[in-house]
């Protein structure tokens, strides 16, 4: 009996090693493949290794909060094609059906070359990433790239398309209503409000008025005058919007749907 129990305690322990390995091997391997996953792809060399890394996960964490891939793409070269077929060449050729990214994807493009750029919202990030959400974008960003503000650039753009892929289709999270500090604004003012009302009504009613200590027949008007002072007036210039809208959308040549903006210089 005792050289039994023997030979059963290693097995217990091996057996037990053996169920550990299966369980958190796939954990950590998932963990360090998600970790390794590039959003930000700067072939244009204009980030640091530091900015990039920072912006990578910045990307990564906002990728999987959405359930939606969130890339940038810079380049020096796009072999001839246009931004729209480059991107979709791209994310045909990297991201589409590849371990570790989701086939929703947003594509922000830099094309340093042409001076061009555009964002891409592939599959059902379309839905939320409409043409006009990223117009939004590009008003923002374009700027910044114009003065070489690339970083700030980069990390507008994935702020926003967390802000847009966590916002209901055809609402405008830009709008002051859905701001936290706006929302908590209207909270104290009503709160306030509430306050002053139950303050007012808890004094002494007042009983007398106008009448009290009028002598109607002793008392009349003398005199009424009005005095027009000037008028002003306020004329705003209508902003100009012509390169603030439009945008297409179609097919990648892997049959995947897309939408972008209006493509923009820089």
């Amino acid at each position: 009996m005792k050289t039994s129990k023997q030979h059963i305690l290693p097995l217990i322990l091996f057996m037990l090693c053996l169920l550990s390995s299966i369980i958190i091997a796939p954990t950590t391997q998932a963990a360090t493949n998600n970790k390794d996953i590039p959003y930000v792809i700067d072939d244009a060399n204009l980030l640091s290794t530091d900015d990039q890394q920072d912006l990578n996960d910045l990307a990564n964490k906002y990728s999987k909060k959405h359930n939606t891939s969130i890339v940038v793409v810079t380049t020096n070269d796009t072999n001839n094609l246009s931004t729209t077929d480059y991107a979709s060449m791209y994310y045909d050729t990297y991201i589409h059906g590849n371990d570790g990214y989701n086939d929703n994807c947003v594509l922000f493009l830099i094309d340093i070359d042409n001076h061009k750029t555009n964002i891409f919202a592939y599959e059902d990030a379309a839905i939320r990433m409409d043409s006009g959400r990223s117009n939004k974008i590009l008003d923002v960003v374009t700027p910044k790239l114009k003065g070489s503000d690339y970083d700030d650039a980069i990390k507008t753009f994935i702020k926003k398309a967390n802000l847009y892929l966590g916002a209901e289709p055809g609402t405008n999270p830009d709008n002051i209503f859905f701001k936290l500090w706006f929302q908590l604004l209207i909270a104290v003012i009503i709160g306030a409000t509430a306050v002053g009302i139950m303050v007012f009504n808890s004094g002494g009613r007042v009983t007398t008025n106008s009448a009290t200590y009028l002598d109607h027949g002793n008392s009349k008007l003398t005199g009424c005058f009005d005095h027009y002072i000037r008028t002003t007036t306020t004329r705003t210039k209508k902003a100009d919007n012509n390169n603030s809208s439009g945008g297409s959308s179609g097919t990648t040549g892997g049959g995947s749907s897309f939408s972008s903006g209006n493509e923009r210089s820089f």
